[in-house]
């Protein structure tokens, strides 16, 4: 959505300063220190007092028409990198995330606006085993074959892109691969719970794999949720018409209450 230029309507040139049309209203009422109370000028300061409400109104509007478009604007950027990852697969392949900065964002967004995302339950079960694993290891070695259905564990690391490596292997230095749970020949190996600790922040932070389907009902739920924010911005467009045409109006008819009462005040100087 593009950035929305706002247009009130309102010809400057005659939309007086509140606050200039107070000042009038002061000056017309202590003229040749005589305090000069009449119908027009309290008409006058009733005037200005709405258009400096109506004022106001209209920035809030316009802060909030803001806020809008910066929400628009970062909508439509997941957007495009949700389709970016979709690429030309098939709705039933895991999208490429690394093609997305931070994908969390993704999900943040999805829980803010109230979408729902499938977790898929290997990603879960995936979390358990590692968690599993280092409670019941209180601080000591964990052996990496004993993990609860490490296949598994694997294939849910792999299918959401998180990093296997870690930078602990106080028991094995040798080791060329850094890679812990990638390979299997380990596998009978003890590790740190630091290590196993470190893939499963990995695999946190990486989040869930999604697949091509899912991410394009994703998109789909942020065009329509885009497309309200569209026609709330243009509602907030006309109020702030409405309100600027207001202070315009209650400027105007200040400014003529008080020059009706600057006559009235030489009439009674002349006598």
């Amino acid at each position: 959505m593009s950035e929305v230029s706002l247009n009130t309507g309102v010809n400057p040139s005659i939309t007086e300063d509140p606050q200039e049309v107070q000042k009038s209203s002061s000056a017309a009422n202590h003229g040749d220190e005589v305090a000069i109370t009449s119908v027009e000028l309290m008409f006058a300061k009733l005037q200005n007092d709405l258009a400096i409400e109506n004022r106001e109104y209209a920035k809030d509007r316009i802060d909030a028409i803001k806020q809008k478009q910066q929400e628009s604007k970062e909508i439509s950027n997941v957007i495009v990198a949700l389709r970016t990852a979709c690429g030309n697969l098939k709705d039933t392949d895991n999208i490429d995330k690394s093609k997305i900065e931070d994908f969390n964002k993704v999900i943040d967004m999805c829980n803010k606006y109230g979408i729902k995302v499938d977790v898929p339950q290997s990603y879960t079960h995936a979390i358990e085993c590692l968690q599993k694993s280092i409670d019941d290891a209180h601080g000591g070695n964990i052996r990496v074959a004993n993990i609860p259905d490490i296949g598994d564990v694997r294939k849910a690391i792999a299918d959401s892109g998180a990093n296997y490596n870690t930078k602990h292997y106080p028991n094995y230095t040798n080791i060329s691969t850094r890679d812990l749970l990638g390979v299997k020949s380990i596998g009978w190996r003890d590790v740190s719970t630091a290590d196993v600790q470190e893939v499963l922040d990995n695999l946190k932070k990486a989040g869930p794999a999604m697949t091509v389907g899912t991410a394009k009902d994703i998109i789909q739920s942020l065009q329509d949720i885009q497309g309200t924010i569209g026609s709330d911005t243009q509602q907030q467009m006309i109020f702030v018409q409405d309100f600027m045409s207001k202070v315009s109006s209650y400027s105007q008819g200040a400014m003529s209450a008080i020059s009706k009462s600057g006559d009235t005040t030489t009439a009674i100087a002349r006598g």
